[in-house]
């Protein structure tokens, strides 16, 4: 806060023009201030908001992975069923059948 006093007050009238002057320079100090926080507050928020898109961006990514990742361990276990199928039956034509839709899961996941 900057005054300029030229003088030292001498009557009633000094006195009030310097408080004038202070109570003018204090308020514009103050609008200053507001107007900064203001400046502030609205980059915060703006930084939160874009932070707040990124989260939910990666939110779906993971959600969208989340299903992928269920799908393929769905499908080990659908393989390693029929293999125990596979080597359990002492029938070729069972064996046979298991190993096709081996073959066929594995075909239809690469596509």
């Amino acid at each position: 806060m900057k005054l300029r006093i030229d003088k030292l007050p001498k009557t009633d009238e000094d006195l009030e023009e310097i408080q004038r002057e202070v109570e003018s320079s204090h308020h514009d100090h103050e609008h200053h201030e507001h107007s900064h926080g203001e400046s502030d507050l609205e980059s915060i928020l703006g930084e939160l908001y874009v932070n707040y898109q990124s989260l939910e961006s990666k939110t779906k990514e993971l959600e969208e992975e989340n299903q992928r990742l269920k799908k393929e361990l769905a499908n080990v276990y659908r393989i390693l069923s029929h293999i125990v199928t596979a080597l359990v039956t002492n029938n070729a034509e069972d064996k046979r059948k298991s190993l096709n839709e081996i073959l066929s899961i594995l075909a239809h996941d690469n596509r």
